[in-house]
């Protein structure tokens, strides 16, 4: 992945993964008894600060979707919302172990894909519960937009769960990621779990506080003694919860 830079110079550039702690075959992913294909594209990026990052299948994608196979019970019949799903992986997964209903988001470029591979894992046992949305973190759309198919329009919608994979690299994009999760998570019925690669000091440094400010419960689990998933130190796999509602 190139260094942000403040500037527009990025556009255009090809984004490619260098390599993979963790084992990805985009043809073949076993998981939760079935076989997951889950097809990637060469990533171009979008604007300065996109990233352009939503074409590929990320360490901590494949990271979080095992966690949940180890420990489906976190989205078991739950409402899952997914910020930054890229090509669909963990969502997919989450359908797959029994969530009541999955709305993945990320920018209007990667919902093509997104919803291609949510129609090549589509099975006659599934419930047709996975929609892909738009979700803009400078300016996102409200969570009663998002899970419009079970909205009754009457009460404010509350994800259950939402999930975060490895979308943290890029300075510019912590701010409005940080923004985004407070105004969704702000019941505290929600659970977040967010998986996490430290790259760069100053993002790590402003994610690391911002989420922690945020959150009056921070878990950095250990996948290994919890799901029996070694990882690399480099990844984290967080668990954040309010005691109250958050104010506006």
């Amino acid at each position: 992945m190139p260094e942000h830079k403040n500037d527009d110079s990025t556009v255009g550039e090809v984004l490619a993964i260098m390599g993979r702690f963790f084992a990805f075959d985009p043809e073949r992913f076993p998981y939760a008894g079935t076989t997951l294909v889950i097809k990637e594209m060469q990533n171009v990026s979008h604007s300065g600060n996109d990233g352009g990052t939503g074409l590929n299948v990320w360490d901590g994608a494949v990271l979080i979707a095992r966690y949940l196979e180890k420990r489906p019970e976190i989205v078991m019949n739950k409402k899952v919302l997914e910020l930054g799903a890229g090509c669909g992986l963990v969502g997919i997964a989450a359908s797959k172990l029994g969530a009541k209903e999955v709305v993945m988001t990320d920018l209007q470029y990667a919902l093509p894909l997104m919803r291609e591979n949510v129609e090549q894992n589509k099975s006659s046992e599934d419930h047709q519960n996975i929609s892909c949305q738009e979700c803009d973190w400078f300016s996102p759309p409200t969570l009663n937009q998002l899970f419009q198919s079970s909205n009754d329009g009457k009460s404010e919608m509350y994800p259950d769960v939402i999930i975060v994979a490895d979308c943290v690299w890029l300075y510019p994009l912590v701010a409005p990621l940080l923004r985004t999760l407070k105004a969704y998570s702000s019941n505290p019925s929600t659970t977040v779990l967010i998986s996490y690669q430290q790259r760069g000091r100053d993002v790590h440094d402003s994610f690391w506080t911002g989420v922690h400010d945020m959150f009056d419960e921070v878990e950095d689990v250990d996948t290994e003694k919890t799901a029996g998933l070694a990882k690399p130190d480099v990844f984290h796999v967080l668990e954040c919860r309010r005691r109250t509602i958050a104010k506006a």
